[in-house]
């Protein structure tokens, strides 16, 4: 399990590692149409990250990589139908993130909040426009923010200089 999970239940775990299928549940099906070009790129930022030696949320990526359309499935299966609805319902489960995110060691919540919200962009970004210009449509643009998401305030400078 992942060192910053310790002081989560398995509910709470499990919560973190339904955020980026959620997320991309929320924002390619935004327009009422989640179609493969998301779908692909939901999977190529998951597996991009699963490599970012860089970056602290690399065994997270890992973890989620491995079957990220299957659990996206499994959860679409599990939602309303009604766009709406979905929309909600998929709103209330990150909106738990929140209480999740004041859990962790600093400085996880952080990342894990910068990381969610860059996901979400790339998935808005993923079909449409002009060269990737004006790319996001404005059924994703009210989403895109995640505005169910409390924002993490940065860690200190002082103690995490390297953090983005």
């Amino acid at each position: 399990m992942l060192t910053e999970f310790n002081n989560l239940a398995p509910s709470e775990q499990q919560a973190m590692f339904d955020a980026i299928p959620l997320i991309t549940i929320l924002v390619a099906g935004a327009d009422g149409d989640m179609d493969e070009v998301e779908l692909a790129e939901a999977q190529r930022m998951a597996d991009i990250r699963s490599y970012d030696k860089r970056g602290r949320l690399l065994a997270f990526y890992e973890m989620i990589d491995n079957n990220l359309v299957g659990r996206i499935q499994e959860i679409v299966k599990e939602l309303p139908n009604s766009l709406v609805e979905r929309q909600a319902a998929i709103a209330e489960k990150l909106g738990a993130l929140n209480a999740i995110f004041a859990k962790m060691e600093l400085p996880f919540g952080y990342l894990y909040y910068k990381s969610f919200h860059s996901f979400s962009k790339h998935i808005a970004e993923a079909n449409g426009g002009f060269l990737r210009f004006m790319t996001i449509g404005p059924k994703e643009a009210e989403v895109v923010d995640l505005p169910m998401l409390t924002p993490v305030v940065r860690p200190s400078e002082e103690d995490f200089p390297d953090l983005p």
